[in-house]
């Protein structure tokens, strides 16, 4: 297993072939590097909350992996309207698998 903290909110956890990226704010919060790095082979992302320092490079991040979004409805909806495709809606206390 493998974590990467790219700061704030945003790190990365990688096992196996799943890579998971959490609350993706990049630009704008003090990381130099090149998003495009941060997004190849990301296989999901979980956002916490829709406050713009959690969501950041979601959408563009969703567009060039692929990933599946996971959030709550409200915040995955939102998404989705702006163009993510790959969504998984939940709720407080559910599961996926």
């Amino acid at each position: 297993m493998r974590i990467t903290w790219f700061g704030h909110s945003a790190f990365k956890i990688e096992f196996g072939k799943t890579s998971i990226l959490f609350d993706p704010f990049l630009t704008g919060s003090g990381y130099t590097k090149d998003v495009s790095d941060v997004a190849k082979g990301v296989t999901h992302i979980c956002l916490t909350h829709g406050h713009s320092d959690h969501t950041g490079d979601t959408v563009e991040i969703a567009k060039q992996s692929g990933a599946t979004l996971i959030s709550n409805f409200e915040v995955v909806s939102w998404l989705n309207g702006q163009g993510v495709e790959n969504i998984e809606p939940m709720n407080t206390g559910g599961s996926i698998q």
